[in-house]
């Protein structure tokens, strides 16, 4: 069994020879695929965290090998975030706009009324609406897959001059297969995964003449454009054994790297929608316990070749979890943590069968720091055993 495993974790790596690199451009910066929502309460770091959920696969494929050698599997992880009143304006506002416009159909001065109205009213409002998840995951000491869909929806009104609606909406579904392996009796770790994905992309500005143009709201965006690429990641995971001393056991620190979409990931079958941008990101964990309680205190520096101000580039958390409370409840977790200068926290408990999550994360939507804040709000609910 184990040489089945080696020789499948070597053909991933031999794989990524065949990533054609790319140009460091994308068409945006956005979140990263699956973010989970335990990761994002601390502050989006964990890539030198245990490999204990399903997360450990997303964010760094070297964590795969902290599974324990028997399968696990879970099932249907249903993940909601949202921004404060992000539903209610898409639900409300958006489709109401879409339905006035509609009854002035034919009256092109009464839809520009309209629509400049709206603009007027909601300028420099951005909400944000995300729904991802697992259908199934399978996860062992030495391999581990998803069945993932992800989807990012955000409206952003700008430019009340000419009365503009930014609407964006990233869906991605597909398969992630990834595969570590340990050496040193331990002390370092290396990881590295496939994903196999379809993205499905809406971007489109929108202005008052687009609408009587196309004859209606619905009908100014763009909703066809859909593209299939090959990508893969790669982490490694790194404790120093050697270095000797009751704090240094004490703290347990683990050292990370991981580099994800690599070369970029490109969606070469379809319509133009983009890339995944290239990301290389450098973290470390400490593992305390105190009693009973398990602890860890990570920190992560992410996009490390892009050049932004370094508070953007900084996650940090702090998670404290209470295991096996009772023979229903396998653990119980607080978190909280720092996610580009915005705080973060949450909330989480594992039961036998099913476990749920919830978390309130801000993320900088602006070019700089501070310039806008995008306060989220997360929820997932997952089965398995």
């Amino acid at each position: 069994m184990k040489l089945f495993f080696k020789i499948f974790f070597l053909i991933i790596l031999m794989s990524f020879s065949f990533i054609t690199y790319a140009q460091n451009m994308a068409l945006r910066h956005s979140p990263r695929i699956m973010q989970g929502i335990r990761p994002t309460s601390m502050g989006g770091a964990f890539i030198a965290m245990d490999g204990t959920d399903e997360n450990a696969l997303f964010y760094n494929p070297a964590a795969i090998n902290d599974y324990e050698k028997k399968v696990h599997m879970q099932f249907l992880l249903p993940s909601l975030e949202f921004s404060y009143k992000g539903i209610p304006f898409l639900s409300s506002n958006l489709v109401g706009l879409a339905g006035d416009l509609g009854d002035a159909d034919g009256n092109d001065a009464e839809q520009v009324r309209i629509f400049d109205r709206f603009s007027n009213l909601h300028t420099g409002r951005f909400e944000e609406v995300a729904a991802h998840g697992s259908i199934a995951t399978f996860m062992h000491k030495f391999l581990a897959a998803s069945l993932f869909y992800d989807n990012r929806t955000s409206v952003y009104v700008v430019n009340p001059v000419t009365s503009t609606i930014q609407f964006e909406a990233i869906s991605h579904f597909g398969l992630q297969v990834g595969s570590s392996y340990s050496f040193f009796e331990d002390a370092l770790k290396v990881g590295a995964s496939l994903k196999f994905i379809g993205r499905h992309l809406i971007d489109d500005n929108i202005t008052a003449r687009d609408i009587i143009n196309s004859g209606g709201f619905g009908n100014a965006l763009d909703l066809e454009r859909f593209g299939f690429g090959i990508g893969g990641d790669i982490g490694i995971k790194a404790k120093m054994p050697f270095i000797k001393g009751k704090a240094w056991q004490y703290l347990d620190p683990t050292f990370a790297v991981t580099v994800q979409n690599i070369g970029d990931t490109r969606f070469f079958v379809g319509d133009d929608v983009g890339r995944l941008k290239e990301s290389t990101t450098a973290g470390f964990a400490l593992h305390p316990n105190y009693w009973k309680l398990k602890t860890a205190l990570a920190v992560d520096f992410t996009d490390l070749e892009r050049r932004t101000d370094i508070i953007t580039k900084l996650h940090a958390g702090y998670e404290v979890s209470w295991p096996d409370i009772s023979k229903a409840i396998k653990s119980m977790s607080v978190r909280i943590g720092t996610n580009q200068g915005y705080i973060t926290g949450g909330f989480g408990m594992d039961f036998k069968y099913f476990k749920f999550n919830l978390a309130t994360y801000g993320r900088e939507v602006g070019e700089k720091t501070h310039q806008k804040e995008s306060r989220m709000y997360g929820f997932q609910l997952a089965a398995g055993f």
